[in-house]
């Protein structure tokens, strides 16, 4: 298997590494040659700062992509004409025209895309819908709440501007909870009811963000995020979720789910609550997806549903 790795300046791309097969990296790119070096050199491989020269040269199968928001559609737009199978990080493109560009691009390609909404790929969120949740969910509440904006300016300015990132917190932190709720409710879509954004840095990207939504079937959504919280050795962001069902109340926070059904009595079951340890298992379910010529978990399709809530929600802010 000959795997390239693009734009490992994005701070993702370290989490993906352990689920690499060994000796399967044939190249590496980024616009920073020292940041792509130093990748290199843990495997002895050619560098490039010109991703199409990497891909010319190094050949490689598959390739694990990742681009300021942006560079995305370009990027993935060279990869399916090339007809090379990857994986792109989130948000895939600026709204949901560029993703939706991609996504017929892609289907009339028959390529391969999959999408890190790595939940779709955990235990955690498996267990959830297909062990505890067994009654119709009523109301679904996550609040992410990540380190401030100043995070970003070591490696990835450009996340600090809505022309070159396209949003703040909500479209780097929120994709995930509004994919997961979609997912566990059984839909493609949602209904935005309401979203209030705050711009609480020097920065034109909200950095707190809250939205109201409403799934097929009635059940309702709170959405928070947030570039808010006062990072911490051991501690990096608040990760709290709240579900009601006809059954009952489940809290999930702090790597313990906890049970509190009508008529039993209540359980806490330990459960992982950081997303950071199923992207190994992202890459190495993606690779044996595309092995096996299955459709990824989370494909351009996936990215797409979101997208366009996303979409949504960010005009709701903005009126």
């Amino acid at each position: 298997m000959r795997i390239a790795l693009l734009g490992v300046s994005h701070w993702h791309l370290p989490l993906y590494l352990p689920g690499l097969p060994e000796n399967s990296v044939v190249g590496i790119s980024d616009d920073d040659l020292s940041i792509a070096q130093k990748f290199a050199a843990r495997y002895g491989c050619p560098v490039y700062t010109d991703y199409k020269e990497m891909i010319r040269a190094a050949k490689p199968e598959f390739v694990f992509a990742f681009a300021p928001h942006y560079r995305m559609k370009d990027v993935a737009r060279y990869l399916l004409e090339a007809g090379i199978a990857f994986s792109m990080e989130k948000p895939a493109g600026l709204n949901a025209s560029e993703v939706q560009e991609l996504y017929d691009l892609c289907e009339k390609k028959k390529g391969f895309c999959s999408i890190p909404f790595v939940w779709r790929y955990s235990d955690t969120v498996n267990d959830l819908k297909n062990k505890y949740l067994t009654a119709p969910i009523l109301h679904m509440s996550y609040r992410f709440i990540a380190g401030p904006p100043s995070r970003y300016l070591a490696t990835s300015r450009w996340m600090l501007s809505k022309d070159t990132a396209g949003g703040g917190c909500m479209t780097n932190l929120g994709v995930h909870f509004i994919d997961m709720a979609m997912y566990l409710n059984g839909s493609t879509t949602a209904k935005v009811k309401a979203s209030s954004y705050h711009y609480a840095s020097e920065y034109d990207i909200e950095t707190y963000a809250t939205s109201l939504l409403e799934l097929p079937g009635g059940a309702s959504l709170l959405l928070e995020s947030g570039y808010a919280y006062p990072m911490s050795e051991g501690l990096q962001r608040e990760n709290r979720w709240t579900i009601v069902t006809e059954n009952g109340y489940y809290i999930l926070a702090e790597n313990k789910l906890e049970l509190r059904e009508f008529g039993r009595e209540p359980q806490i079951i330990r459960m992982n609550t950081d997303s950071d340890v199923y992207y190994p298992e992202y890459t190495r379910i993606t690779l044996d997806d595309w092995v096996n010529e299955r459709r990824p978990r989370a494909s351009l399709k996936e990215m797409l549903d979101t997208r366009k809530v996303l979409d949504r929600m960010d005009a709701a802010a903005g009126e």
